[in-house]
């Protein structure tokens, strides 16, 4: 009976080892230094309607970073480099469904609207499908060599300029593969999209 009295009224032995609780801040990448005042902190964020707008340093309110909007999300799937063949991959089993329905037209009697329906889908996703390989070849070799890609495109742009202004009956063909180019782009910047929304 004394020995506890004398624990409860000794504040000693009431203290009891508390294991550490690490602040979800802590670690290497706790704070960050801002390149305007040079000082370390925690970026704050700026919001317009729910929608973060900006990071900006709370010492100085130079902007840290800046992020983008829905739209701009968006539009960065058609701009993005990343070597994946996965488009790649869609598009051939596109043109792979269009080819099986091209050839049962041939074999059975289908309406003239699908069949002309599926030889124009099979030409252009197999078009499709090489502007795509094509793309990702370049990308492919560039980043192999550890080099730029735009130097590569700038390479051809230049190139099929000075073809065009020489060879005036190139023109066409040169149109044709830009326009080839410019679907491409549109097409495979949409199937990024729809992969990264599921």
């Amino acid at each position: 009976m004394s020995s506890t009295s004398s624990n409860r009224s000794d504040p000693s032995s009431q203290l009891q080892p508390v294991a550490s609780i690490t602040s979800r801040f802590a670690g290497p990448h706790s704070t960050v230094n801002c390149q305007e005042c040079k000082r370390s902190m925690v970026p704050r964020i700026v919001t317009y309607y729910g929608q973060p707008l900006r990071s900006v340093c709370p010492f100085c309110g130079t902007t840290f970073m800046k992020f983008s909007s829905g739209l701009q999300r968006f539009l960065q799937h058609f701009h993005s480099r990343t070597l994946s063949f996965t488009s790649f991959k869609w598009l051939a089993i596109v043109s792979l469904c269009f080819g099986f329905l091209w050839l049962i037209s041939l074999w059975e009697y289908l309406p003239d609207e699908l069949s002309l329906l599926a030889t124009y889908g099979t030409v252009m996703f197999i078009v499709m499908s090489l502007a795509e390989l094509f793309v990702q070849c370049i990308e492919y070799t560039a980043a192999k060599l550890s080099h730029e890609s735009n130097y590569y495109w700038t390479i051809l742009v230049l190139i099929l300029m000075v073809t065009a202004g020489f060879r005036h009956d190139l023109s066409g063909y040169i149109f044709l593969f830009s326009l080839v180019m410019l679907v491409r782009w549109l097409i495979v910047g949409m199937i990024q999209a729809i992969i990264d929304i599921r």
